[in-house]
Protein backbone atom coordinates (compact mmCIF):
# COMPACT_ATOMS: atom_id res chain seq x y z
CA UNK A 1 0.00 0.00 0.00
CA UNK A 2 1.28 3.27 -1.00
CA UNK A 3 2.44 6.27 1.75
CA UNK A 4 -0.31 8.10 -0.33
CA UNK A 5 -3.37 5.69 0.48
CA UNK A 6 -2.27 5.12 3.96
CA UNK A 7 -2.77 8.35 5.12
CA UNK A 8 -6.14 8.70 3.34
CA UNK A 9 -7.44 5.56 5.44
CA UNK A 10 -6.25 7.22 8.61
CA UNK A 11 -8.26 10.44 7.95
CA UNK A 12 -11.04 8.11 7.32
CA UNK A 13 -11.03 8.38 4.04
CA UNK A 14 -11.68 12.52 3.28
CA UNK A 15 -8.80 13.08 0.98
CA UNK A 16 -9.72 16.87 0.63
CA UNK A 17 -8.39 17.18 4.19
CA UNK A 18 -4.89 16.89 3.26
CA UNK A 19 -2.74 17.68 0.71
CA UNK A 20 -1.73 15.25 -1.97
CA UNK A 21 1.37 13.60 -0.88
CA UNK A 22 4.50 15.21 -2.88
CA UNK A 23 6.61 13.05 -5.31
CA UNK A 24 10.14 12.76 -6.67
CA UNK A 25 9.71 13.18 -10.45
CA UNK A 26 12.32 11.93 -13.03
CA UNK A 27 13.52 14.78 -15.39
CA UNK A 28 16.83 15.85 -16.49
CA UNK A 29 19.19 19.11 -16.52
CA UNK A 30 18.93 20.88 -19.74
CA UNK A 31 21.21 24.16 -18.67
CA UNK A 32 24.11 22.84 -20.28
CA UNK A 33 24.82 19.97 -22.87
CA UNK A 34 25.49 17.44 -20.33
CA UNK A 35 21.81 16.40 -19.79
CA UNK A 36 22.62 15.24 -16.65
CA UNK A 37 19.40 13.07 -15.23
CA UNK A 38 17.63 15.21 -11.94
CA UNK A 39 14.56 14.28 -9.79
CA UNK A 40 12.38 17.43 -8.47
CA UNK A 41 10.29 17.84 -5.44
CA UNK A 42 7.18 20.00 -6.70
CA UNK A 43 4.36 21.82 -5.01
CA UNK A 44 2.14 23.49 -8.05
CA UNK A 45 4.55 25.81 -9.92
CA UNK A 46 7.62 25.59 -7.42
CA UNK A 47 10.32 23.27 -7.44
CA UNK A 48 10.85 22.87 -4.40
CA UNK A 49 13.73 20.49 -4.31
CA UNK A 50 16.25 18.98 -6.97
CA UNK A 51 18.68 15.92 -6.34
CA UNK A 52 21.41 14.47 -9.10
CA UNK A 53 18.88 10.85 -10.28
CA UNK A 54 21.15 8.12 -9.31
CA UNK A 55 19.34 6.03 -11.40
CA UNK A 56 20.50 8.09 -14.91
CA UNK A 57 22.71 5.78 -16.88
CA UNK A 58 25.11 8.76 -17.55
CA UNK A 59 24.80 11.56 -14.40
CA UNK A 60 24.32 8.32 -12.05
CA UNK A 61 22.90 10.93 -8.94
CA UNK A 62 25.83 14.47 -10.03
CA UNK A 63 24.13 17.72 -9.46
CA UNK A 64 26.27 20.95 -9.98
CA UNK A 65 25.17 24.24 -8.82
CA UNK A 66 23.61 25.49 -12.07
CA UNK A 67 21.07 22.35 -11.62
CA UNK A 68 20.18 23.62 -7.99
CA UNK A 69 18.73 27.35 -9.00
CA UNK A 70 16.46 26.00 -11.93
CA UNK A 71 13.42 27.23 -9.40
CA UNK A 72 15.30 30.61 -9.26
CA UNK A 73 14.82 30.56 -13.12
CA UNK A 74 10.93 29.53 -13.28
CA UNK A 75 9.72 31.90 -10.55
CA UNK A 76 11.36 35.46 -9.84
CA UNK A 77 9.52 38.70 -9.70
CA UNK A 78 10.52 39.21 -13.29
CA UNK A 79 8.38 36.22 -14.30
CA UNK A 80 5.97 37.56 -17.64
CA UNK A 81 2.54 35.90 -17.29
CA UNK A 82 0.98 37.90 -19.91
CA UNK A 83 0.83 38.94 -23.53
CA UNK A 84 2.43 42.66 -23.68
CA UNK A 85 2.13 45.81 -26.13
CA UNK A 86 3.72 48.65 -26.12
CA UNK A 87 1.45 51.76 -26.52
CA UNK A 88 2.50 55.09 -28.28
CA UNK A 89 3.17 56.95 -25.20
CA UNK A 90 6.24 53.77 -24.54
CA UNK A 91 4.11 51.97 -21.77
CA UNK A 92 2.90 48.31 -22.24
CA UNK A 93 -0.56 47.16 -21.83
CA UNK A 94 -1.79 43.79 -21.20
CA UNK A 95 -3.57 42.25 -24.29
CA UNK A 96 -5.13 38.95 -25.04
CA UNK A 97 -3.22 35.88 -26.57
CA UNK A 98 -5.72 36.41 -29.62
CA UNK A 99 -5.23 40.00 -30.28
CA UNK A 100 -1.15 39.86 -29.42
CA UNK A 101 -0.52 36.77 -32.17
CA UNK A 102 -3.20 38.46 -34.81
CA UNK A 103 -1.48 41.90 -34.66
CA UNK A 104 2.05 40.81 -35.12
CA UNK A 105 1.35 38.12 -37.86
CA UNK A 106 -0.53 40.54 -39.47
CA UNK A 107 2.98 42.69 -39.77
CA UNK A 108 5.32 39.90 -40.21
CA UNK A 109 3.04 39.39 -43.14
CA UNK A 110 3.30 43.08 -44.35
CA UNK A 111 6.78 43.55 -44.34
CA UNK A 112 7.30 40.46 -45.58
CA UNK A 113 5.31 40.43 -48.38
CA UNK A 114 6.31 44.65 -48.97
CA UNK A 115 9.89 44.17 -48.98
CA UNK A 116 10.96 40.18 -48.75
CA UNK A 117 11.78 37.76 -46.20
CA UNK A 118 14.81 38.97 -46.42
CA UNK A 119 13.68 42.05 -44.46
CA UNK A 120 13.01 40.05 -41.26
CA UNK A 121 15.22 37.92 -39.08
CA UNK A 122 15.25 35.64 -36.01
CA UNK A 123 17.64 35.68 -32.73
CA UNK A 124 17.92 32.61 -30.71
CA UNK A 125 15.93 29.87 -30.07
CA UNK A 126 15.86 26.92 -27.96
CA UNK A 127 18.08 29.18 -25.32
CA UNK A 128 18.17 28.45 -21.53
CA UNK A 129 17.17 24.69 -22.32
CA UNK A 130 13.76 25.49 -24.40
CA UNK A 131 15.78 23.31 -27.06
CA UNK A 132 12.36 22.53 -28.82
CA UNK A 133 12.58 26.25 -29.49
CA UNK A 134 15.34 25.40 -32.17
CA UNK A 135 13.02 23.08 -34.39
CA UNK A 136 9.67 24.88 -33.58
CA UNK A 137 11.27 28.02 -35.25
CA UNK A 138 12.65 26.30 -38.07
CA UNK A 139 8.55 26.15 -38.68
CA UNK A 140 8.44 29.75 -37.92
CA UNK A 141 11.15 31.04 -40.15
CA UNK A 142 9.95 29.48 -43.37
CA UNK A 143 6.76 30.79 -42.87
CA UNK A 144 8.56 34.59 -42.28
CA UNK A 145 10.63 33.62 -45.48
CA UNK A 146 13.82 34.14 -44.30
CA UNK A 147 16.31 32.24 -43.99
CA UNK A 148 18.34 35.04 -41.74
CA UNK A 149 18.93 33.06 -38.21
CA UNK A 150 21.21 34.91 -35.78
CA UNK A 151 22.33 32.67 -32.20
CA UNK A 152 25.14 33.09 -29.79
CA UNK A 153 26.16 29.51 -30.95
CA UNK A 154 26.94 31.53 -34.47
CA UNK A 155 28.62 34.18 -32.37
CA UNK A 156 31.11 31.59 -30.64
CA UNK A 157 31.69 28.36 -32.40
CA UNK A 158 31.41 28.90 -36.26
CA UNK A 159 34.45 29.69 -36.92
CA UNK A 160 35.30 25.96 -35.89
CA UNK A 161 32.41 24.96 -37.50
CA UNK A 162 34.04 26.43 -40.79
CA UNK A 163 37.07 25.24 -39.96
CA UNK A 164 35.15 21.47 -39.53
CA UNK A 165 33.97 22.00 -42.23
CA UNK A 166 37.57 22.43 -44.45
CA UNK A 167 38.75 19.30 -42.55
CA UNK A 168 36.08 16.91 -42.74
CA UNK A 169 33.84 18.06 -45.61
CA UNK A 170 30.75 19.62 -43.70
CA UNK A 171 30.20 22.62 -41.31
CA UNK A 172 28.27 19.80 -39.01
CA UNK A 173 31.10 16.94 -38.85
CA UNK A 174 31.71 18.09 -34.85
CA UNK A 175 34.17 15.76 -33.15
CA UNK A 176 33.30 15.48 -29.45
CA UNK A 177 36.12 14.93 -26.56
CA UNK A 178 36.63 11.35 -24.73
CA UNK A 179 37.86 13.24 -21.64
CA UNK A 180 36.70 10.22 -19.22
CA UNK A 181 38.75 7.73 -20.81
CA UNK A 182 41.95 10.09 -22.60
CA UNK A 183 45.44 9.29 -20.39
CA UNK A 184 46.37 13.22 -20.76
CA UNK A 185 43.77 15.68 -20.97
CA UNK A 186 44.12 18.93 -22.68
CA UNK A 187 41.76 22.04 -21.38
CA UNK A 188 42.02 25.08 -23.22
CA UNK A 189 40.20 28.09 -22.51
CA UNK A 190 37.67 26.53 -20.01
CA UNK A 191 37.32 25.90 -16.60
CA UNK A 192 34.79 22.47 -16.11
CA UNK A 193 35.07 22.90 -12.51
CA UNK A 194 32.72 25.99 -13.07
CA UNK A 195 31.09 26.02 -16.42
CA UNK A 196 30.96 22.01 -17.13
CA UNK A 197 30.79 20.91 -20.33
CA UNK A 198 32.16 17.55 -19.88
CA UNK A 199 30.68 14.39 -17.95
CA UNK A 200 30.37 14.78 -14.08
CA UNK A 201 33.01 17.49 -14.54
CA UNK A 202 34.18 17.74 -10.69
CA UNK A 203 34.27 14.26 -10.26
CA UNK A 204 35.77 13.74 -13.34
CA UNK A 205 38.40 16.44 -12.80
CA UNK A 206 39.32 14.95 -9.10
CA UNK A 207 39.83 11.63 -10.51
CA UNK A 208 42.10 12.63 -13.20
CA UNK A 209 44.08 14.66 -10.90
CA UNK A 210 44.12 11.83 -8.26
CA UNK A 211 45.08 9.36 -10.70
CA UNK A 212 49.54 8.83 -11.30
CA UNK A 213 48.69 7.52 -14.70
CA UNK A 214 46.75 10.18 -15.97
CA UNK A 215 48.07 13.72 -16.44
CA UNK A 216 45.64 16.93 -17.15
CA UNK A 217 47.53 20.08 -19.05
CA UNK A 218 45.50 23.71 -18.19
CA UNK A 219 46.35 26.49 -21.00
CA UNK A 220 44.21 29.36 -19.78
CA UNK A 221 45.42 32.74 -18.74
CA UNK A 222 43.78 32.75 -15.44
CA UNK A 223 44.90 29.70 -12.94
CA UNK A 224 41.35 28.57 -12.47
CA UNK A 225 40.43 26.20 -10.61
CA UNK A 226 40.56 23.53 -13.24
CA UNK A 227 44.15 24.87 -13.88
CA UNK A 228 44.68 24.31 -10.19
CA UNK A 229 44.42 20.59 -10.64
CA UNK A 230 46.35 20.55 -13.68
CA UNK A 231 49.95 18.47 -13.96
CA UNK A 232 51.09 21.17 -16.00
CA UNK A 233 49.23 24.80 -16.33
CA UNK A 234 50.41 27.09 -19.46
CA UNK A 235 49.38 30.48 -18.17
CA UNK A 236 50.31 32.02 -21.41
CA UNK A 237 49.15 36.00 -22.22
CA UNK A 238 45.41 36.57 -23.16
CA UNK A 239 45.42 35.85 -26.52
CA UNK A 240 48.11 34.36 -27.73
CA UNK A 241 46.95 30.80 -27.59
CA UNK A 242 47.45 30.72 -31.50
CA UNK A 243 51.58 31.33 -30.62
CA UNK A 244 51.54 28.59 -28.27
CA UNK A 245 49.63 26.19 -29.89
CA UNK A 246 51.49 26.25 -33.06
CA UNK A 247 54.91 26.64 -30.76
CA UNK A 248 53.37 22.85 -29.54
CA UNK A 249 53.00 21.54 -32.68
CA UNK A 250 56.38 22.49 -33.86
CA UNK A 251 58.14 20.36 -30.79
CA UNK A 252 56.05 17.46 -31.64
CA UNK A 253 56.59 17.58 -35.69
CA UNK A 254 60.78 18.77 -35.06
CA UNK A 255 61.08 15.87 -32.80
CA UNK A 256 59.36 13.29 -35.27
CA UNK A 257 56.63 12.58 -32.91
CA UNK A 258 53.41 12.94 -35.13
CA UNK A 259 51.58 9.57 -35.67
CA UNK A 260 52.86 9.05 -38.58
CA UNK A 261 50.66 6.14 -39.77
CA UNK A 262 47.65 7.76 -39.30
CA UNK A 263 48.54 10.50 -41.35
CA UNK A 264 49.31 8.27 -44.22
CA UNK A 265 45.99 6.20 -43.57
CA UNK A 266 43.46 9.04 -42.94
CA UNK A 267 44.79 12.36 -43.99
CA UNK A 268 45.78 14.21 -47.24
CA UNK A 269 47.57 17.56 -47.37
CA UNK A 270 49.90 17.00 -44.39
CA UNK A 271 53.10 17.93 -46.30
CA UNK A 272 51.86 21.87 -46.50
CA UNK A 273 51.03 21.87 -42.70
CA UNK A 274 54.56 20.17 -42.19
CA UNK A 275 56.15 22.45 -44.01
CA UNK A 276 54.29 25.77 -42.69
CA UNK A 277 54.89 24.63 -38.62
CA UNK A 278 58.50 23.71 -39.07
CA UNK A 279 59.42 27.23 -40.34
CA UNK A 280 58.03 28.34 -36.57
CA UNK A 281 60.57 29.47 -34.19
CA UNK A 282 60.04 27.56 -31.18
CA UNK A 283 61.84 30.05 -28.92
CA UNK A 284 60.25 32.93 -30.41
CA UNK A 285 56.19 31.69 -30.65
CA UNK A 286 56.88 30.58 -26.61
CA UNK A 287 58.40 33.88 -25.52
CA UNK A 288 55.26 35.77 -27.66
CA UNK A 289 52.49 33.60 -25.71
CA UNK A 290 54.90 34.23 -21.95
CA UNK A 291 54.86 30.25 -21.51
CA UNK A 292 58.64 29.26 -20.27
CA UNK A 293 60.24 27.21 -23.73
CA UNK A 294 60.71 23.66 -20.89
CA UNK A 295 56.84 23.63 -20.37
CA UNK A 296 55.96 23.94 -23.93
CA UNK A 297 58.50 20.83 -24.52
CA UNK A 298 56.58 18.72 -21.90
CA UNK A 299 53.35 19.51 -22.65
CA UNK A 300 54.35 18.44 -26.57
CA UNK A 301 55.91 15.46 -25.13
CA UNK A 302 52.96 14.40 -22.73
CA UNK A 303 50.41 15.05 -25.85
CA UNK A 304 52.72 12.85 -27.90
CA UNK A 305 53.90 9.72 -26.18
CA UNK A 306 50.11 9.45 -24.45
CA UNK A 307 48.71 6.69 -25.48
CA UNK A 308 45.11 8.81 -26.08
CA UNK A 309 44.68 12.49 -25.19
CA UNK A 310 41.75 14.48 -25.62
CA UNK A 311 41.48 17.92 -26.39
CA UNK A 312 38.56 20.18 -24.46
CA UNK A 313 38.16 23.53 -25.88
CA UNK A 314 35.21 26.15 -25.27
CA UNK A 315 34.86 30.02 -25.46
CA UNK A 316 38.40 31.24 -24.03
CA UNK A 317 39.90 30.43 -27.33
CA UNK A 318 36.76 31.08 -29.28
CA UNK A 319 36.27 34.81 -28.39
CA UNK A 320 39.25 35.68 -28.61
CA UNK A 321 42.08 37.25 -30.91
CA UNK A 322 42.78 35.07 -34.11
CA UNK A 323 39.66 32.57 -33.22
CA UNK A 324 39.29 30.46 -36.10
CA UNK A 325 43.13 29.86 -36.26
CA UNK A 326 42.84 28.66 -32.67
CA UNK A 327 39.97 26.20 -33.87
CA UNK A 328 42.06 24.51 -36.51
CA UNK A 329 45.45 24.64 -34.57
CA UNK A 330 43.09 22.70 -31.69
CA UNK A 331 42.25 20.21 -33.96
CA UNK A 332 45.83 19.75 -35.42
CA UNK A 333 46.92 19.04 -31.98
CA UNK A 334 44.36 15.45 -31.87
CA UNK A 335 44.82 15.05 -35.82
CA UNK A 336 48.73 14.84 -36.26
CA UNK A 337 49.21 12.96 -32.76
CA UNK A 338 46.60 10.31 -34.21
CA UNK A 339 44.16 11.05 -31.18
CA UNK A 340 40.80 10.50 -33.76
CA UNK A 341 38.39 8.12 -33.75
CA UNK A 342 39.97 6.04 -30.56
CA UNK A 343 38.44 5.66 -27.12
CA UNK A 344 40.29 8.82 -24.76
CA UNK A 345 40.34 10.74 -27.70
CA UNK A 346 38.42 13.28 -30.08
CA UNK A 347 35.71 11.43 -32.14
CA UNK A 348 32.88 12.09 -34.30
CA UNK A 349 29.52 11.59 -32.96
CA UNK A 350 25.86 11.43 -34.72
CA UNK A 351 22.65 13.32 -33.59
CA UNK A 352 19.13 12.04 -33.82
CA UNK A 353 18.37 16.17 -34.86
CA UNK A 354 21.48 17.87 -35.53
CA UNK A 355 21.81 21.01 -33.56
CA UNK A 356 23.52 23.03 -36.69
CA UNK A 357 23.55 22.73 -40.64
CA UNK A 358 26.12 23.49 -43.35
CA UNK A 359 26.43 26.40 -45.66
CA UNK A 360 28.13 25.43 -48.75
CA UNK A 361 30.65 28.03 -50.33
CA UNK A 362 31.85 29.28 -53.24
CA UNK A 363 28.75 30.13 -55.99
CA UNK A 364 26.48 29.12 -53.52
CA UNK A 365 27.35 30.69 -50.90
CA UNK A 366 25.06 32.31 -49.03
CA UNK A 367 25.58 35.67 -47.87
CA UNK A 368 23.79 38.96 -45.45
CA UNK A 369 22.10 41.22 -47.55
CA UNK A 370 24.04 44.64 -46.17
CA UNK A 371 26.93 43.52 -44.68
CA UNK A 372 27.47 40.56 -47.30
CA UNK A 373 28.76 38.47 -44.19
CA UNK A 374 28.24 34.78 -45.29
CA UNK A 375 26.43 31.88 -43.91
CA UNK A 376 28.04 29.27 -41.59
CA UNK A 377 26.58 26.40 -40.49
CA UNK A 378 23.21 28.25 -41.78
CA UNK A 379 23.73 30.81 -39.22
CA UNK A 380 24.43 34.54 -38.86
CA UNK A 381 26.75 35.99 -36.32
CA UNK A 382 25.10 38.80 -33.67
CA UNK A 383 27.83 41.13 -34.28
CA UNK A 384 26.60 42.09 -37.58
CA UNK A 385 22.99 42.43 -36.82
CA UNK A 386 22.65 46.01 -35.76
CA UNK A 387 24.68 46.64 -38.99
CA UNK A 388 21.96 44.66 -41.12
CA UNK A 389 19.05 47.06 -39.28
CA UNK A 390 20.96 50.86 -38.72
CA UNK A 391 21.19 51.76 -42.65
CA UNK A 392 19.02 52.55 -45.55
CA UNK A 393 19.70 49.98 -47.36
CA UNK A 394 16.38 48.66 -49.59
CA UNK A 395 17.17 45.25 -48.48
CA UNK A 396 18.05 46.25 -44.48
CA UNK A 397 16.11 44.40 -41.68
CA UNK A 398 12.40 45.64 -40.70
CA UNK A 399 11.07 43.11 -38.56
CA UNK A 400 13.52 40.86 -35.84
CA UNK A 401 11.65 38.09 -33.39
CA UNK A 402 13.87 37.34 -30.41
CA UNK A 403 13.32 34.04 -28.96
CA UNK A 404 14.78 33.17 -25.29
CA UNK A 405 17.51 35.74 -25.97
CA UNK A 406 18.68 38.62 -24.36
CA UNK A 407 21.16 40.59 -27.08
CA UNK A 408 20.82 44.01 -25.77
CA UNK A 409 23.43 42.78 -22.77
CA UNK A 410 24.82 39.79 -24.30
CA UNK A 411 25.66 41.05 -27.52
CA UNK A 412 28.81 42.68 -28.36
CA UNK A 413 27.86 46.47 -29.07
CA UNK A 414 25.01 47.21 -26.47
CA UNK A 415 24.98 50.70 -27.87
CA UNK A 416 24.70 49.16 -31.42
CA UNK A 417 21.79 47.51 -30.83
CA UNK A 418 19.91 49.79 -28.60
CA UNK A 419 20.34 52.20 -31.89
CA UNK A 420 19.68 49.62 -34.60
CA UNK A 421 16.64 48.10 -32.64
CA UNK A 422 15.10 51.78 -31.86
CA UNK A 423 14.54 51.61 -35.93
CA UNK A 424 12.80 48.18 -36.48
CA UNK A 425 9.11 48.24 -37.64
CA UNK A 426 8.89 45.17 -35.64
CA UNK A 427 10.63 43.70 -32.69
CA UNK A 428 8.84 41.10 -30.57
CA UNK A 429 10.61 39.26 -27.62
CA UNK A 430 9.75 35.55 -26.70
CA UNK A 431 11.23 34.59 -23.27
CA UNK A 432 9.87 34.13 -19.53
CA UNK A 433 11.40 37.65 -17.80
CA UNK A 434 11.02 41.19 -18.92
CA UNK A 435 14.88 41.64 -20.12
CA UNK A 436 16.27 44.67 -21.55
CA UNK A 437 16.05 43.82 -24.73
CA UNK A 438 12.00 42.84 -23.90
CA UNK A 439 11.50 46.50 -22.37
CA UNK A 440 12.35 47.63 -26.44
CA UNK A 441 10.19 45.36 -28.20
CA UNK A 442 6.73 46.27 -29.19
CA UNK A 443 5.25 42.85 -28.43
CA UNK A 444 6.38 40.80 -25.51
CA UNK A 445 4.90 37.43 -25.10
CA UNK A 446 5.96 35.07 -22.01
CA UNK A 447 7.18 31.70 -22.47
CA UNK A 448 6.83 28.77 -20.72
CA UNK A 449 9.98 27.77 -18.93
CA UNK A 450 11.44 24.20 -19.67
CA UNK A 451 9.82 22.26 -17.49
CA UNK A 452 6.10 23.83 -17.73
CA UNK A 453 5.99 21.74 -20.90
CA UNK A 454 6.55 19.05 -22.93
CA UNK A 455 11.36 19.23 -23.57
CA UNK A 456 13.85 17.36 -24.88
CA UNK A 457 17.78 16.74 -24.35
CA UNK A 458 19.49 17.75 -27.70
CA UNK A 459 23.00 16.64 -26.71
Amino acid sequence: MGLGRKIFNKLGGHMSQVETVKQWQATACILCSRNCGIEVETAKRDILKIRGDKAHPISTGYLCQKAQRLNYYQNHSDRLTSPLRRGKDGTFEKVSWEIAITEIAAELVRLRDSYGGHSLAYYGGGGQGNHLAGPYAKAMRLAMKTPNYYTSLAQEKTGGFWVDGRLYGRQNCHLTEDVENAEVVVFIGTNPWQSHGIRNARQTLQEIHKNPNRKMIVIDPRRTETAAMADLHLQLKPGTDAFLLAAILAVILKENQQNQAFLEKYTTGFTLVYDALMKISIEDFAERSGVELKDVYQSAYLISQAKSCAVRTDLGIEQTLNSTLNSYLRALLYLITGNVGKVGGNNFHTALVPVFGHSDEGEKQMRSKVTGFPFIANLLPPNILPAEIDNDHPNRTRGLLVDSSNPIVTAADTQAYLKAFAKLDLLVVIDVAMTETAQMAHYVLPASSQYEKWEATFF
